[in-house]
């Protein structure tokens, strides 16, 4: 589909972060470049159009800004943190050499709505389809994808009163936050960098349910793991080594297992989660009611917890499916002495639907979104892994 992209360079904070949300939101795809290593996927990217930092533009990105002047027409270019005279007159400075012209200053911080409307007049629409998976690839091909990653954790809610009764570890490319996980790590992924990312995120799982724990605020934390992962031998022994090495841990971690389309052996998906739960690893079904496994996964997996995928209960809240199909989900999960969560509860009329199918427990915007680590816990950096 035609859109708009814009690259931002400058460096990371929670004002970039935010200021990629928001953009995404408006339908501009954003990338962004933290790092000098970052340049393959800015180009893999295609950008029409280019924020960054003056600065970094002065001291570090001229090779960057230069990589784009092979394109055919100006990319316009938006200054952060004000003019400077330089750049604007001497033609050998780097804007010049990369076919790009500077269309606008901005000082930081700045609302994201002042930018979007500079993006609207200046940047063209691209015709050119560019793949999230071709972003993906550069990053890889750059041995940039690890470092790009980061873990943010959304909380659950229990229905009944709203508090806080978990957390979801959630990985985000830094460097693009709105490609989802299936998407990074697919088919096209290497399974070694899979296994490398998934292994660090548990890392950063037993860090906040240990520091939780310490605090008396003990809830469990979970992870995603999709299913292929459970069929190598070298990821479970892995994971049960860190299982055996936190057993102050037994049952503050759950590992969600995941919907994809790489099809694993159910059975042996099955005996393994059977030998995690002697290490205290409680079992989770993610996204229920997408895919072709669920119903074989939910018979021969022993779960504790239940994930009605959020495209399942918006159909709910449509009218699009009946009550009787969800509450037979319920029903059913309740009997196997599970909880069950309800995902995108993002409004109080999703609420009041959530409530009203008798789920335990939801997750979704209504209750702001993921965060990094060390807005739940105020010594995260300082705390070892």
């Amino acid at each position: 589909m035609p859109n708009k992209r814009v690259l931002v360079v400058d460096e990371e904070s929670a004002f970039t972060r935010l200021l990629q949300d928001d953009l995404e939101q408006r339908a501009i795809s954003v990338a962004c470049v933290y790092s000098p290593g970052d340049e393959k996927g800015a180009m893999a990217f295609a950008p029409t159009a280019v924020v960054i930092d003056k600065e970094i533009l002065a001291n570090t990105s001229a090779s960057l800004i230069q990589s784009f002047g092979n394109i055919s027409h100006k990319l316009p270019l938006v200054l952060m943190t004000g003019a400077d005279a330089k750049l604007t007159q001497d033609a050998s400075d780097p804007v010049q050499a990369a076919n790009a012209q500077i269309v606008a200053t901005i000082a930081k911080p700045f609302e994201p709505n002042v930018l979007a409307e500079l993006i609207d007049e200046y940047a063209e629409v691209s015709q050119q389809t560019i793949l999230e998976s071709e972003y993906i690839s550069a990053l890889i091909a750059s041995n940039r994808l690890l470092d790009n990653l980061v873990v943010e954790f959304q909380s659950k809610h229990a229905l009944t009163d709203g508090r806080v009764v978990g957390y979801e570890a959630l990985s985000r490319l830094k460097t693009r936050r709105a490609i989802s996980p299936a998407t990074i790590f697919s088919g096209a992924t290497d399974i070694n960098l899979e296994i490398a990312a998934t292994l660090n995120v548990v890392d950063q799982v037993m860090k906040l349910a240990g520091l939780l724990k310490g605090r008396g605020k003990g809830v469990p934390v979970s992870f995603n793991c999709s299913a292929i992962l459970l069929t190598r031998s070298d990821f479970v022994d892995a994971l049960c080594s860190r299982l055996q090495r936190h057993g102050n841990l037994s049952r503050s971690v759950v590992m969600e297992i995941t919907e994809e389309n790489r099809v694993a052996n159910i059975r042996v998906v099955a005996e393994i989660c059977h030998i995690l739960s002697r290490y205290g690893l409680k079992v989770s079904i993610d996204d229920y009611g997408t895919g072709h496994s669920n119903i074989d996964r939910i018979a021969a997996i022993s779960f504790t917890e239940l994930k009605l995928d959020k495209e399942i209960f918006w159909a709910f809240c449509d009218d699009l499916l009946p009550i009787t199909i969800i509450e037979s989900i319920i029903d059913f999960c309740h009997m196997r002495g599970a909880t069950m969560v309800v995902e995108g509860i993002e409004t109080p009329f999703h609420l009041e639907k959530a409530r009203l199918l008798g789920a335990d427990q939801g997750q979704g915007y209504y209750w702001g979104h993921a965060i990094p680590p060390q807005y739940l816990v105020r010594d995260w950096c300082g705390s070892p892994v």
